[in-house]
């Protein structure tokens, strides 16, 4: 370790075959060894980004995907699964647009299924949910297919993708049976795949305890008490990280993917210099911003997923055009910790009838968002309206006001809505995020809409619409991405069991290691060590030695304080490794003990 802090790291050549040896060597005031890591040698690497590009100027591919964001990233790893040829190129960094900046949510969408049943929301009163009664199946179709992609996506990256549960406040007596149909009918449409525990009503006593900034009382007119909340569960990802994921499994599967690499034009068949002529289109002009020259990149088929920048593309392939994107800001804020420092989220509905979120994220609270109109931007900014509209909303809510400056940060996305001829000009609420797949007469295919729950089902459709349109697409293989498990998971079962974390609780009761210094080791070694072809023999024991004498050594904080060993909390009995709650248990009348067996059951990783 350097006198700045920093470490110095050595790394010894490695085969497919041997092990890789990983020291922290002295510097140059000869400090002696730190720690010596013999860790294995993952048999598969990214290939760095020049190979890519000089890949995309000398072959000629099946498939070439213009954007990489989430839906581009999962059409190049289902097209590549397929065994197809696939190039990928993205003018600026993966996930640099709206994929990075969502609410981090994958969910199946409370708003779409409270919609099939109401005209209007919220609604204020009983008689307001019975005169406003209806029901559009269309709605229902669209929450059970999002809620069969959210079992899917917790599934590929369960190191990354967690379930979050999150409360809807509840202050008149009628709401309390209304959402507990909600909550019942949300877990019984998402089925057996559920991936998430089921959702519940509990009592106020409780839901102060989960989210201690909760008001007892409503802030409106009739000061009602708090009598409860609906707890459901979606799940909560990293969405630009989880992005990066899916372009390294598209990579692995075979696919040429590069970043800052802008298209400046569609090639097309019978074109002088490719880039005019009635055609097909056959690959596309790009041009490496780093390296500041244009390539030519041939394709048989092209697929436009450029999200809000769809029409931009669109336009490329046919002048004129009509746009069918329709942007739509979502203002997101960065909060102190305080509102959602248990862990447990709040979503409500505004006054407007929009879905606002007060979640936990990376030591903060997130709140949002909203939709609002707004030009198509590469930089889009968060209003000064928007800010104060989602202060004003969580004021209603939490027990201490939130000012401006409580803010620490705020970030606004374009969602890429698709254009509804019904829908009244300018609302954003009534346009569906629903997902289209479009084919010009030039055989362009264009992906958009949806949401980040749904990327891969987009990218599903959009590579059969592309081999249903491309007689030179035929040798594709049928879809194989559902139940794919992304690069950093844990495929063999070496790291961690399906159940049970062993290596953060090995680094915690073993070494006395920190919970959160054993989470980020056990966090990091999932991406680092859990390559695809990792060797059979590693093990978890060489996992957790080689990263307690990390910690211990100096590379990382060790623990100041030996934390106590794991217990079973009353009431609890360990069966198949997994934590279950005994009759003891569940004939308890606190519900502080049954809260921790469910918690026990459902999240113990770690």
């Amino acid at each position: 370790m350097r006198g700045d802090g920093s470490i110095s790291v050595a790394a010894a050549p490695a085969t497919s075959h041997a092990p890789r040896v990983m020291s922290v060597v002295a510097a140059a005031d000869e400090e002696p060894e730190v720690c010596s890591l013999f860790l294995e040698a993952p048999s598969w690497r990214a290939p760095a980004r020049d190979e890519m590009v000089s890949r995309l100027e000398s072959d000629e591919f099946d498939v070439l995907v213009i954007g990489g964001g989430a839906v581009g990233a999962g059409v190049a790893m289902d097209a590549a699964t397929r065994g197809l040829k696939v190039a990928l190129v993205e003018k600026n960094d993966f996930a640099s647009g709206t994929s990075s900046r969502s609410t981090k949510l994958i969910h199946g969408g409370l708003r779409y299924l409270a919609q099939a049943f109401q005209k209007q929301l919220p609604p204020r009163s009983l008689l307001d949910v019975v005169r406003n009664l209806r029901f559009e199946p269309e709605y229902l179709r669209i929450v059970a297919a999002d809620l069969s992609e959210r079992s899917s996506m917790l599934e590929s990256a369960p190191f990354m993708a967690t379930p979050l549960p999150m409360m809807v406040p509840l202050y008149r007596w009628w709401e309390v049976p209304l959402f507990t149909v909600v909550g019942l009918m949300y877990d019984l449409i998402a089925g057996k795949r559920r991936a998430v525990p089921p959702s519940r009503v509990i009592s106020a006593d409780e839901a102060l305890f989960a989210f201690p900034a909760l008001r007892e009382r409503s802030s409106g007119g009739d000061d009602s008490p708090l009598i409860g909340a609906l707890v459901v569960h979606d799940g909560q990802q990293n969405d630009a990280r989880m992005c990066m994921h899916v372009v390294l499994t598209a990579i692995e599967a075979g696919a040429t993917c590069a970043n800052y690499a802008s298209v400046e034009g569609l090639l097309r068949e019978g074109g002088d210099d490719g880039t005019s002529g009635d055609g097909k289109l056959c690959g596309a002009r790009v041009r490496d911003t780093r390296a500041g020259r244009s390539i030519d990149v041939r394709a048989k088929q092209v697929i436009n997923a450029c999200g809000v920048f769809s029409d931009a593309v669109r336009d490329m392939a046919q002048p004129g055009v009509r746009p069918i994107m329709v942007p739509s800001y979502g203002t997101h804020l960065v909060l102190p910790e305080y509102p959602s420092a248990r862990g447990t989220g709040l979503v409500w509905f505004t006054n407007d009838g929009r879905v606002l979120y007060l979640l936990p994220w990376e030591g903060s609270t997130m709140a949002g968002t909203t939709d609002a109109p707004g030009p198509i931007s590469f930089e889009p900014q968060a209003t000064a309206e928007e800010v104060d509209f989602i202060l004003g909303e969580c004021n209603r809510l939490v027990r201490k006001p939130l000012s401006p400056e409580d803010v620490t940060s705020a970030w606004a996305g374009i969602r890429p809505l698709v254009a509804d001829p019904n829908a009244p000009p300018g609302d954003t609420k009534a346009l569906s995020r629903e997902h289209v797949v479009e084919t010009l007469p030039s055989g362009l295919v264009t992906v958009a809409g949806g949401k980040w729950t749904t990327y891969r089902k987009m990218a599903q459709d959009a590579v059969d619409a592309a081999v249903a349109a491309n007689q030179q697409l035929s040798h594709a293989s049928p879809c194989r991405t559902e139940g794919l498990q992304l690069v950093g998971c844990d495929r063999e079962g070496a790291v961690c069991g399906d159940d049970y974390d062993r290596i953060t609780t090995t680094l915690r009761d073993d070494y006395q290691i920190d919970r959160d210094v054993a989470r980020h080791l056990r966090y990091m070694a999932r991406t680092l060590w859990a390559s695809p072809n990792w060797h059979r023999q590693s093990r978890t024991a060489s996992c957790t030695t080689a990263l307690a004498e990390a910690a211990s050594g100096g590379c990382i904080p060790a623990a100041r304080h030996s934390p106590p060993r794991l217990r079973l909390p009353a009431g609890m009995s360990l069966r198949r490794r997994r934590w279950t709650c005994s009759p003891t248990a569940r004939a308890s009348r606190s519900w502080t003990r049954r809260r921790r067996a469910r918690r026990c059951h459902w999240c113990c990783r770690s």
